[in-house]
């Protein structure tokens, strides 16, 4: 039972991760049709794609993808708050790319904003 609440956890901040990715996307690029394939393709290679995609200097990659993995990490494990920033680093790069792969082969379910 333990591990199918952490896949749904795991599903779960993935979902919010693009969520917040695309609300700076759209804010930045505006919202315009195929947006979440176009973020989603200039990261495909490298997560710093998006630093160049937004011209933010990684503003948006780090507060909006990477820190929130981070921050799911760090409650997944249940931190104390003493353990630094480093220790999720490669844990939180490796999220935020599985996270941009889910976003890369549901790129339709990200541009629902479209029709507001």
């Amino acid at each position: 039972m333990a591990k199918k609440n952490e896949r749904a956890a795991r599903h779960a901040i993935i979902v919010d991760m693009n969520d917040f990715l695309m609300d700076y996307a759209a804010s930045k690029l505006g919202p315009k049709k195929d947006l979440a394939q176009q973020v989603s393709a200039a990261a495909k290679t490298d997560l710093t794609g998006l630093d160049d995609l937004f011209k933010d200097n990684g503003v948006g990659r780090r507060t909006k993808y990477v820190d929130l993995a981070a921050g799911f990490l760090r409650d997944q494990a249940d931190a104390d708050g003493e353990d630094t920033e480093h220790d999720f680093t490669a844990a939180s790069e490796a999220l935020a790319k599985e996270a941009l792969a889910y976003l890369d082969s549901h790129a339709k379910d990200f541009d629902r904003w479209e029709e507001a």
